[in-house]
């Protein structure tokens, strides 16, 4: 997990200013992204067919080497339909790996008669916060040279991943069933359910609606934080890799400082909502701010105030389903979530186009705002009728 972290980030500073120097409008930029959503979503089924009749370790190796192909298209490529190609590959590499991977390590751990908490082996996965710090910082520097050579090394690192699993990975307990099988019936099971079990659950829906619009409101401070950085600041490329590691960093603060912040508000639902304020008071300022200093002062607030909201929004929901709803219910949270990120990327791709990066910030900062508006006076009001 260490290695696919490191070998994955290395772009991660550098994508959008590769997709600029390219020629790629910046609503073509959003539009690569969600269709590699999409792509996602569509593959998932499949993908676990795939991981079923091969195993999980052959299916991990595919995943491997579709993503080494992807990063070489994009090394190689020039305009947005090859773009556009390599991300739907990238798509399937990501679908053959997601489940697939922490399946293996499951059923190995099992399979060895492993018996300690599966808590203290997934606590592990921390180092990948450390891979992506120094993937990206690495990235940023070898972006200064060229901006596709981060694409060369994930595309490398990724094919050295890919034979060091065929030869490290052991599944000597998988049985290969007789045939493949296809069956979408639980998909369509869970989606009817989680739709059903979501809009019948008053305090869910709620949550879930703010985290939609939350999800609409930062696609365009995702996307084009590298560009502001470079075009409004000069900001060499190099430094690219500092900066994100900065929004990881200040995310994890702001996660750290949740129950405090939960703690002085007093109420679950309201501390979710108003956590919010800071994300708008970070990005406000960068909106109205043309000193660099102040300008990284707020933009880190910002990433302060996103990192505020997770804990506490995974911990009322959590605590609002019951145990046998929790798949249905998390899967109905992630698919309406899923739906107000591409729906910002869209939206926030043709306003950055049309009116200009800082405008598109401005006008996700006042949706967010009316959200918190909104939510908390409902709030307000079903705790004054109580």
């Amino acid at each position: 997990m260490f290695l696919d972290s490191l070998a994955i980030s290395f772009f991660f500073g550098t994508y959008q200013l590769f997709l600029t120097q390219k020629g790629l409008s910046l609503l073509e930029i959003n539009l690569l992204n969600c269709c590699f959503m999409f792509s996602s979503f569509l593959l998932e089924i499949p993908t676990g067919a795939i991981a079923d009749f091969l195993g999980r370790k052959r299916s991990v190796i595919i995943g491997l080497w579709f993503y080494s192909i992807s990063f070489l298209i994009y090394f190689l490529s020039d305009n947005f339909w090859q773009f556009l190609l390599a991300e739907i590959i990238g798509a399937f590499a990501v679908s053959c790996i997601s489940g697939a991977l922490e399946a293996l390590v499951v059923d190995s751990l099992n399979h060895h008669g492993y018996k300690d908490g599966l808590e203290n082996v997934f606590r592990k996965t921390e180092v990948k916060r450390l891979a992506v710090i120094l993937g990206v910082i690495a990235g940023s520097f070898l972006g200064q040279i060229d901006l596709s050579l981060p694409w060369l090394f994930s595309c490398l690192a990724f094919g050295s991943l890919a034979v060091s699993a065929n030869y490290f990975f052991k599944e000597e307990y998988f049985v290969k069933p007789e045939k493949i099988k296809f069956n979408f019936e639980p998909i369509k099971k869970i989606a009817k359910e989680s739709v059903l079990y979501g809009l019948n659950n008053r305090r869910l829906i709620v949550v879930v609606s703010f985290s939609t619009i939350l999800a609409f409101s930062v696609q365009a401070i995702n996307m084009y934080w590298p560009i502001i950085f470079k075009n409004n600041f000069s900001v060499p490329i190099k430094y690219m890799g500092f900066i994100f590691t900065g929004i990881i960093l200040f995310s994890y603060l702001g996660s750290q400082f949740s129950k405090f912040w939960q703690g002085k508000i007093n109420n679950k639902k309201n501390a979710i909502f108003l956590s919010q304020s800071i994300t708008i008071i970070g990005i406000l300022g960068c909106f109205f701010l043309t000193n660099l200093s102040l300008f990284f002062v707020f933009f880190f607030f910002h990433e302060f105030g996103r990192g505020l909201f997770e804990p506490l929004n995974r911990a009322y929901i959590n605590e609002n389903i019951d145990s046998k709803n929790r798949a249905t219910v998390l899967s109905f949270e992630s698919m309406i979530t899923r739906a107000g990120a591409g729906l910002g990327l869209i939206s926030s791709g043709l306003t950055a186009n049309n009116f200009g990066i800082l405008n598109s910030w401005l006008i996700s900062s006042l949706v967010l705002f009316a959200g918190i508006l909104i939510f908390w006076l409902k709030s307000r009001k079903a705790t004054s009728h109580n």
